[in-house]
């Protein structure tokens, strides 16, 4: 297994969704250049699972057509929830115990860990994250979810300006 990689974008003030869990304040890319400056396209190359929470996955669900077809999803919830997509998996497991299982796993490429806050902060105090891709976009809430993750256990090695006034940090998992 390769890497966990948290892709996720925050307003200026540390929030990945507005006090309703909405994200309409998030900028679309406005062509397949911009996406690339993002990372995206990278992103998706590299990855054939990923992870989101259950208020992620509904959201996405609103968006129409599923986006992601060629990858496993899986989608923690403590509550009950189902899915009719094969590619598509509903989990009860903590992300320790989800990891632990999926070790075995005959892949070389990498997992997304889409979101939201919560889950993202349950694999944080893991260490289940070996690469955050942080977007900032120069726009504040005020309020909100905040994404809610200390950056102590991660060096910053990278860090771009994108359009817009947007901004990418990543950040790697020190070595203990």
């Amino acid at each position: 297994m390769k890497k966990i990689i948290l892709y996720i974008a925050t307003s200026l003030d540390g929030f990945i969704a507005d006090i309703n869990g909405g994200v309409d304040w998030l900028p679309h890319p406005k062509d397949d250049a911009e996406i690339d400056e993002f990372g995206y396209k990278s992103l998706m190359s590299s990855i054939d699972t990923i992870l989101m929470g259950s208020a992620s996955y509904k959201q996405i669900l609103g968006f129409g057509d599923w986006g992601w077809s060629d990858k496993q999803t899986y989608v923690f919830t403590s509550q009950p929830l189902e899915s009719n997509k094969p590619f598509i998996s509903i989990t009860n497991y903590t992300p320790l115990e989800f990891m632990t299982k999926l070790k075995d796993r005959q892949s070389d490429k990498d997992i997304w860990l889409l979101g939201g806050a919560e889950l993202a902060q349950s694999f944080a105090q893991e260490d289940l994250i070996d690469e955050i891709i942080l977007t900032i976009v120069p726009q504040t809430l005020g309020s909100g979810i905040p994404l809610g993750l200390t950056f102590e256990k991660f060096d910053l090695t990278a860090e771009k300006a994108l359009t817009d006034g947007m901004f990418q940090k990543i950040y790697l998992r020190k070595e203990l």
